[in-house]
């Protein structure tokens, strides 16, 4: 029975004029904000709490100062 249901709604949503197909995409997206912004806020805490994690996405070594040009000269960079 609900296969049935299911199938009717599949052609309803695929008969719907673009501006019908936008209004729908619209009050989906309303609907589930509440839940993507909890699963949201659930990974940012992990990350907060995995130091592995936080550090993701970022390069080895951006943590690390810009040379100054003592540290050139040192190195032989500048004459």
């Amino acid at each position: 029975m609900a296969r049935k249901s299911i199938e009717k709604l599949a052609d309803k949503i695929i008969q719907l004029s673009p501006e019908e197909a936008e209004q729908l995409s619209l009050v989906i997206k309303a609907k589930m904000l509440p839940e993507i912004a909890k699963q949201q806020a659930g990974l940012l805490e992990q990350q907060a709490n995995n130091p592995q994690m936080a550090a993701m996405g970022r390069r080895p070594g951006q943590n690390m100062p810009m040379p100054t040009s003592r540290d050139a000269a040192v190195g032989g960079l500048l004459r």
